[in-house]
């Protein structure tokens, strides 16, 4: 991997896809990517409300071909949020 945003999807991804607990694979699997991305300044990963059905759809078809590029990509684009910082607060 190279580099802490792709780390982080992919633990994302791998957690939710592998059902290491009998339940809360999306919830742990949350919280380890976030656990990787605060702990490098990179920000949060949440899905909004308004992405909840397309990210499902997407998440559905990851599960069933195991292929990161269905879903990745929306991830990166429409899931990672940062700090805007304002010119003012600098």
């Amino acid at each position: 991997m190279t580099n802490t945003t792709e780390k982080a999807i992919r633990y994302f991804l791998w957690g939710m896809r592998s059902q290491l607990f009998w339940d809360g694979n999306k919830r742990t699997s949350t919280l380890g990517a976030n656990k990787i991305l605060i702990q490098d300044g990179k920000g949060i990963l949440s899905v909004k409300e308004q992405d909840l059905s397309e990210f499902n759809q997407r998440l559905t078809n990851f599960y069933n071909t195991n292929d990161y590029s269905v879903i990745d990509g929306f991830i990166y684009n429409r899931c990672l949020r940062g700090i805007d910082f304002e010119e003012s607060q600098m």
